[in-house]
């Protein structure tokens, strides 16, 4: 299955040479961050455009500069789970990370790390207008 990664620049050469498998869900709980680890997050669209978690109004680079192009083998599809069935059973605090934003249908998160293997692509896009324009 072909997925795809979306990093910054200052990301893209460690994926490339150790993989992806930094990757958590982060979300907040009875007044607590909470972090599961071990989530890496895939999407089905390769349109940095939309991808409506790479905003930058806190941040002054894209974390869209690199896409990634993911082959998840046949053999380990069972470790990918489509983001709205993760959050499924969890509090309406970290179903609200995923739930009911732009292009969310098209998340995933892999349970585990994604070795480099996996990465048949790399392509720099271009950059996003900044919001603050």
């Amino acid at each position: 299955m072909i997925l795809y990664h979306f990093c910054a620049t200052f990301s893209k050469d460690g994926i490339l040479s150790e993989g992806i498998r930094l990757g958590q869900f982060a979300y907040f709980h009875d007044g607590d961050y909470q972090f599961i680890p071990k989530c890496q997050w895939l999407t089905k669209d390769p349109d940095p455009k939309n991808q409506s978690w790479a905003t930058q109004h806190l941040i002054d680079y894209s974390r869209t500069a690199y896409r990634m192009t993911v082959n998840i083998p046949e053999s380990y599809h069972k470790k990918l789970i489509r983001a709205a069935d993760f959050v499924r059973n969890m509090p309406d605090e970290a179903k609200s990370v995923i739930c009911g934003w732009p292009g969310s249908k098209n998340w995933y998160i892999f349970r585990g790390d994604i070795p480099a293997k996996w990465i048949v692509g790399c392509h720099r896009m271009e950059e996003i207008k900044q919001w603050r324009d």
